[in-house]
């Protein structure tokens, strides 16, 4: 079994020392051999080389060795993505996709912030690699930061993702973890075009690693909303997953479990 940890959405250092921001705090709620999925957005305002020393490091970078990040929008520094992959990549040398193990799980690591030819060859590789496991029974889990379903104030931004999130569906993942929507939100299984499933992929929205709460929810839809800094905990055995969402006030707000539907075949 696994123990993981997830947010995005991290490091906003201000006038208080890193030491003393919420990504510091939340940082506290995740034990030290824990797995750590960082979904997009490391360091605020942009995750330059120096932000990323100055303002995670201090924080969630004490897990760096055992820590799986995707780039959100604002760990691209003038259109680049060289500062995240030098400070995250040495799993993922010169690109910002990946597929790893993690226990008896299968994680892939998406980039939501391509586009044209670059989001297809993601695509391509994606479906090469979901090829290649095909009928190995082992759970998957996919990260990247924009969500293709969410309330908030960025709804909409993950729309280039639902090919992706086909894919996956089709081929039986069971998880999503974005973040960009600065709250906590998740969802009953559904499709790509977002109609409700009795089993199949659940995305899980969680923003609330220590940047300002600023988005607000707009509709209805969700399975849970808050909006509340806090951690998402995971636990990932072989054929199934058990999850929630605990907050810096030490409250669950959400939680679940279900089994993988490839192990079941």
């Amino acid at each position: 079994d696994v123990l993981a940890y997830a947010a995005g959405d991290v490091a906003q250092c201000g006038e208080a020392p890193a030491q003393k921001s919420v990504a510091a705090r939340t940082a506290k709620m995740i034990p030290d051999n824990a797995v750590v999925f960082v979904v997009g957005d490391t360091a605020y305002p942009r995750a330059t080389h120096a932000t990323l020393e100055s303002c995670y490091a201090p924080t969630w970078g004490k897990f760096l060795p055992h820590t799986y990040a995707v780039p959100g929008n604002h760990d691209y520094v003038d259109g680049s993505a060289a500062d995240f992959l030098d400070y995250f990549g040495a799993r993922t040398p010169h690109e910002t996709w990946f597929r790893t193990q993690v226990g008896d799980w299968w994680v892939i690591g998406l980039d939501s912030n391509l586009s044209n030819e670059k989001l297809a060859a993601q695509q391509a590789w994606l479906e090469a690699q979901l090829h290649e496991i095909e009928g190995d029974g082992r759970c998957v889990l996919a990260m990247w930061h924009h969500p293709l379903f969410s309330t908030g104030l960025h709804h909409g931004d993950g729309n280039r993702m639902r090919p992706i999130w086909d894919d996956l569906d089709r081929a039986g993942a069971d998880l999503v973890l974005n973040g960009h929507e600065h709250f906590y939100e998740s969802y009953a299984p559904r499709d790509a075009a977002g109609h409700h499933l009795a089993v199949g992929l659940r995305e899980i929205i969680a923003g609330t690693g220590g940047a300002q709460l600023r988005d607000l929810s707009l509709a209805g839809g969700y399975k849970i909303y808050a909006r509340v800094h806090g951690v998402l905990e995971l636990h990932l055995q072989q054929d199934r997953y058990e999850y929630a969402f605990r907050t810096l006030g030490g409250k669950v707000r959400d939680s679940g479990s279900a089994q993988c539907r490839r192990s079941q075949h």
